[in-house]
């Protein structure tokens, strides 16, 4: 019979463990003192003085404390070990559920533009078409290959993330035009719901960094803000702040929030929110975490905050603010 370890049994298999080493020690102490008390008693019966056998009884005392104190150190250490193991298991177990979830999300999302692009090209060969219907099917056909080359260069990267990190081509550029850039084209993309973004952007403020890269970045967090939504009318609120040395860049949505445990776990790689099978959202769970390599490498941080599921998120992003090209670390590992 195979037995799967997942983190139930694991736990289980923990709890077992603790227990059954409890239960030897509090035998072995016992034991021990039993032992005291008959060395003690045979040292008097021989008719040892009583200074003697006090003697005896310190001295025993004092070498069962140590080889007391011994045994717990090492309990502990089997317990500590046992947990580790144990927490190993159970993040192997999450890592390779998101895996399976990222898996499906691909085929999904993979599937999906090749279907189109088949029908598109079958249109574009239909002698019942007119050319005017067909010359709108091809920029159809390019937005779908746009898709197709977004979805493998994330995969890729992630890949790249691992193994060494992510080189950066920086220059001194205008952070604000970026954002507002970003935020521009956020309101064109194809959406059902009404869009509002409430914008609160300090003008010209500049930084030395790589600029494809952080606009990369924060369109994956938009696009994020837009997809989990639940909400007939869309709000984003996005605020650039210059604060002494460092840029604040805070994007706040409406959607459907974030338990405190996802708060940290959505810039993980494969992370997506809920389960794929009762997801309609599309997506392949790397945008946050790639996001998250890219401003890391920047030296800046990402955080996201949520009064809970229904409440909306808020991802604050913080990067340094040189105004120069010293630095010399373009690449973050």
């Amino acid at each position: 019979m195979r037995i799967n370890p997942t983190p139930k049994t694991g736990f289980i298999l923990f709890i077992s463990l603790s227990v059954v080493l409890f239960i030897q020690a509090a035998w072995w102490i016992t034991f021990m003192a039993i032992l005291l008390d008959e060395k003690v008693d045979m040292a008097a019966q021989l008719g040892a003085d009583q200074a003697f056998v006090e003697n005896i009884h310190q001295e025993e005392v004092s070498r069962q404390i140590m080889l007391g104190m011994e045994g717990i150190f090492f309990l502990v250490l089997v317990l500590f070990g046992a947990w580790l193991i144990y927490r190993a298991l159970v993040k192997t177990e999450e890592l390779k559920f998101h895996q399976q979830n990222f898996l499906m999300a691909v085929t999904h999302e993979l599937k999906t533009p090749l279907a189109s692009i088949k029908i598109y090209l079958d249109t574009l060969q239909s002698v019942k078409i007119s050319e005017e219907k067909k010359a709108t099917v091809i920029p159809r056909i390019k937005a779908d290959v746009g898709r197709l080359e977004k979805l493998v260069e994330n995969i890729l990267d992630a890949g790249r993330f691992e193994r060494s990190g992510y080189h950066l081509n920086k220059e001194q550029f205008n952070l604000t035009d970026m954002v507002t850039q970003g935020l521009d084209k956020l309101q064109t993309l194809p959406i059902q719901s009404r869009l509002q973004i409430n914008r609160d952007l300090e003008s010209d403020i500049s930084m030395y960094g790589d600029r494809k890269a952080l606009a990369r970045a924060f369109d994956a967090i938009l696009e994020n803000s837009l997809k989990y939504s639940d909400k007939d009318k869309i709000i984003i609120d996005a605020g650039l702040k210059q604060k002494t040395e460092k840029i604040e860049l805070v994007v706040s949505d409406n959607g459907i929030g974030l338990s405190r445990k996802e708060t940290s776990e959505i810039f993980n790689r494969f992370y997506r929110v809920g389960h794929e099978m009762t997801r309609g959202k599309p997506g392949s769970g790397l945008g946050l975490y790639l996001s998250r390599e890219i401003i890391r490498a920047h030296n800046g941080k990402i955080t996201a905050h949520s009064n809970g599921v229904g409440n909306g998120t808020t991802l604050i992003i913080t990067l340094k603010s040189s105004q120069n090209g010293n630095d010399k670390n373009n690449t973050a590992g």
